[in-house]
């Protein structure tokens, strides 16, 4: 038998031709001034491997284009002292969204990072796209009219959400948490701001910001659960986010975990969201009060009632009510936990991680979750995958997927060149 191994050729891949040399080189410039504050010509010349006029020529345009400016006089042992650069933080401003099931976090950031704003807005029952987008929109607006000056404006838009997201297309497929399907949410943002839009799933914007600013810096294979109402995954494999064949990887709350068990937003019963999610561990308590036990959470149930104000729990009462050593949301919480870290046992053995981040509500409620995932986890787990292994909370907390969005803006201004035609 003949093994042909060949693919097809010629591959639809872009040439180095003088203009891709250039964009290359200038990102490569760049991406040293902003990794490395104070940093001079001569060492971006040792690091990068390109020669001292061509890096001359290269930080002259990106001073001219605003993201640069030299920042004083360095020391020298010998010689003239060297002209220091830095990135400018005032070149532009950039928006992240985290949409989440009943909430949406904005955030601005100017180029070097530096959080200038933040909202956080309301969402109520079953919202219509068109008015959640109509009330970011608006939100967006007024941060931006409040930043302070900057060279470039606002340079681009980075929403994280719920469900399956095709990022190239910027359209979210299906959130079954809140009933949409097929929205073109970068079309709708883009029609409102006229910049770069970028779309993706919560779970991986929230990999994105743990990798570049949180517990996952330097670390190259990750798993990043985001376990709130629902629960995804980003997974980073040496160093690059798996997306699969049509960008849909990571919806792991899907998964059954208990056949014919509770029904579950996207139709299926007894998927692992319904086990291990905070939906899962205010069922709980609500299933508890029912059976007739005494919480401290009746109390606050009662009291929203009385006030006119929603009376749904949140994961931020049932940590105040655990911290009062109430043992309904104690058990609640830890159950939870407990069937978190048996999910993500089969994923430790799945794909190897070096470390394995918790984040959205879950992820923020201390030992009452973490302990009992950790637990299950390593006993769950193959031992020479789990030999070592650490579960930590996400290190920008509630913050992670904002942030991710607001990289994935940044991202693409310091990103290489895309090599594929």
């Amino acid at each position: 038998m003949e093994m042909n191994g060949r693919v097809d050729w010629p591959m639809p891949v872009q040439t180095g031709n003088q203009g891709f040399v250039k964009d290359l080189n200038k990102a490569i410039v760049l991406n040293a001034i902003w990794n490395q504050p104070d940093i001079c010509r001569a060492e971006i010349s040792r690091l990068s491997g390109l020669n001292r006029a061509t890096v001359s020529s290269l930080v002259e345009e990106l001073i001219a284009d605003g993201y640069v400016v030299e920042s004083g006089i360095g020391e020298s042992a010998l010689g003239r002292k060297p002209v220091m650069l830095q990135a400018n933080g005032n070149a532009c401003v950039m928006v992240g969204v985290d949409l989440g099931v009943d909430y949406a976090k904005l955030a601005m950031a100017n180029f070097a990072m530096k959080i200038l704003a933040t909202e956080t807005l309301p969402i109520g029952e079953n919202p219509s796209y068109e008015d959640v987008i109509t009330m970011i929109s608006a939100c967006i607006r007024q941060l931006v009219e409040g930043a302070p000056a900057t060279v470039r404006g606002l340079a681009g838009i980075g929403l994280g959400v719920p469900g399956l997201v095709d990022s190239d297309r910027g359209v979210l497929a299906f959130a079954p948490n809140l009933h949409w399907e097929n929205v073109p949410l970068r079309a709708l943002v883009q029609s409102q701001f006229d910049v770069p839009v970028f779309v993706d799933n919560e779970a991986n914007a929230g990999a994105i910001g743990e990798k570049r600013f949180g517990a996952g810096k330097g670390v190259q294979n990750i798993l990043y659960f985001s376990a709130g109402i629902g629960i995804g995954a980003g997974i980073l494999v040496n160093g690059t986010l798996l997306s699969g064949s049509r960008g849909y990887a990571g919806e792991v709350g899907h998964f059954t975990m208990i056949p014919g068990g509770p029904q579950c937003g996207c139709g299926n019963q007894g998927c692992w969201e319904t086990a291990a999610s905070e939906s899962a561990a205010i069922n709980r308590v609500k299933s508890a009060i029912a059976a007739g036990r005494q919480t401290l959470l009746q109390e606050v149930i009662a009291s929203r009632a009385s006030r006119g104000k929603c009376s749904h729990l949140t994961a931020d009462d049932l940590l105040e009510a655990c911290e009062r050593d109430d043992e309904v949301a104690i058990e609640a919480l830890q159950e939870t936990g407990r069937n978190l870290g048996t999910g993500i046992a089969g994923f430790v053995n799945a794909f190897n991680p070096e470390l394995v981040i918790l984040g959205n509500s879950m992820g923020r409620m201390k030992s009452f979750v973490m302990d009992g995932a950790q637990q299950e986890m390593l006993k769950r787990a193959l031992p020479q995958l789990a030999d070592g292994l650490q579960l930590v909370p996400a290190a920008l907390g509630a913050d992670a997927c904002v942030i991710g969005a607001i990289s994935m803006v940044l991202n693409q201004i310091l990103g290489l060149p895309n090599i594929y035609a």
